[in-house]
């Protein structure tokens, strides 16, 4: 239930980028950003919350990140 609901989150802002686009007064280039920076950080901080799963364990991880 936990990850569904961290994927719908995550998976709503490419949709919504319009929206902000318009409520922010966004240019393309950073509503582009917008939606472009979660992507990154999800794979880059998947690195080092896999080795601090592997230490404290996923029940400690997944609400630390879901928070």
């Amino acid at each position: 239930m936990g990850f569904a609901v961290n994927f719908w989150a995550w998976a709503l802002l490419s949709p919504l980028g319009p929206r902000f686009k318009d409520l922010l007064s966004l240019s393309a280039s950073q509503q582009a950003l917008l939606v472009a920076v979660p992507v990154i950080v999800g794979s880059l901080g998947r690195i080092p919350v896999g080795a601090l799963t592997d230490r404290f364990g996923g029940r400690v991880m997944f609400p630390l990140i879901s928070a």
